[in-house]
């Protein structure tokens, strides 16, 4: 397929012209800096500074921490999955027009770096690139997913990954969960078995406030800055170092360990 036809296609899913020839030129490039990416493109410099935000709100693209200013593309599946699930609140009766498009871009075969060849950091502040790679990390998953988080917020939560979830079992992922700040609860674990649907989710819960984050085998995690806020409503640390990774497994088996049944 062309470029005209692939920019021709983000058109037709609310984006300009220039922000589909940013966001083309970044996917192609896989990951580039501000320079690359407006020589790539044919977009001025300062207009690509104004629509990055744009994008990265979209939850199309993501900012790598350091300097000069690094900028990656979401894997095209994530983030326009997000996008089509605020286009459909929108625009009902484009529905039908538009998941055909996506699934066009998302059968396309872009370069994407695998996770874990570099130690990268990313804060990510909007809502929808949060939830597209908190569903990209249960994706990744194969041994196990570990997840703390609170106990009055976790169903909203695990609604929206419940699909994730479930693939991830079936590829043969342990789901292991802490809600902290209360007693057992047998009927929300009833709840959480039932939305996931799978004999290897196991639950526990923490009397004591806990650190709230998800990883996936080892090699990556979420951390949210704030415990008073759910997943989105406030900026969270994407990582995959491995010194980081190991705090976060220590943390976690201790807490396991003090966690009730």
């Amino acid at each position: 397929m062309s470029n005209d036809e692939n920019t021709d296609l983000l058109l037709g899913l609310g984006l300009t012209l220039n922000q589909a020839k940013v966001y083309l030129a970044i996917l192609k490039l896989e990951k580039g800096t501000v320079n690359q990416i407006a020589k790539y493109s044919k977009v001025r410099r300062e207009e690509v500074y104004r629509i990055l935000p744009y994008l990265e709100q979209m939850g199309l693209a993501e900012k790598l921490m350091g300097k000069p200013t690094v900028v990656k593309a979401t894997p095209i599946s994530d983030a326009l999955s997000f996008l089509l699930a605020e286009e459909k609140s929108k625009f009902e009766s484009r529905l039908t027009e538009m998941r055909t498009k996506v699934q066009t871009l998302s059968l396309k075969d872009w370069k994407q770096p695998p996770p874990g060849e570099e130690t990268i950091y990313i804060l990510i502040a909007e809502k929808k690139a949060i939830l597209a790679k908190t569903s990209e990390l249960i994706r990744n998953s194969r041994k196990e997913v570990a997840l703390i988080a609170d106990k009055a917020r976790i169903i909203p939560t695990l609604s929206q990954f419940s699909e994730e979830c479930r693939q991830a079992i079936k590829k043969g992922s342990q789901i292991r969960l802490i809600f902290e700040g209360d007693n057992p609860d047998v009927l929300l674990k009833e709840k959480v078995n039932k939305l996931i649907d799978g004999k290897s989710v196991h639950i526990k819960f923490h009397r004591e406030p806990l650190n709230h984050f998800i990883m996936s085998d080892d090699k990556e995690a979420l951390i949210t800055t704030s415990k008073e806020s759910g997943l989105g409503e406030s900026p969270s640390l994407w990582a995959n170092n491995s010194n980081l990774i190991g705090l976060l497994r220590t943390a976690f088996e201790s807490d396991w360990k003090e966690a009730e049944d």
